[in-house]
């Protein structure tokens, strides 16, 4: 069972079994946003996949127009 948790622009998920779910869930929080920083021990929580809100980037072409 996963376990998901909300800290400012990152989100840490709990309970990931497989190589194939964590596939899953990255490629779920790409479309939603949010980038894969890796995998590492939260205080209070335990170990976690931890994502990242990502930041809209505008590329330089953009910007010179």
């Amino acid at each position: 069972m996963l376990k998901k948790y909300k800290q400012g622009d990152k989100i840490y998920i709990q309970g990931i079994r497989t190589w194939n779910e964590l596939v899953k869930i990255v490629m779920e929080a790409k479309a939603a946003g949010y980038s894969y920083m890796g995998y590492d021990e939260i205080p209070q929580i335990g170990y976690a996949a931890v994502f990242k809100k990502q930041l809209e980037a505008v590329s330089r072409k953009e910007n010179k127009r």
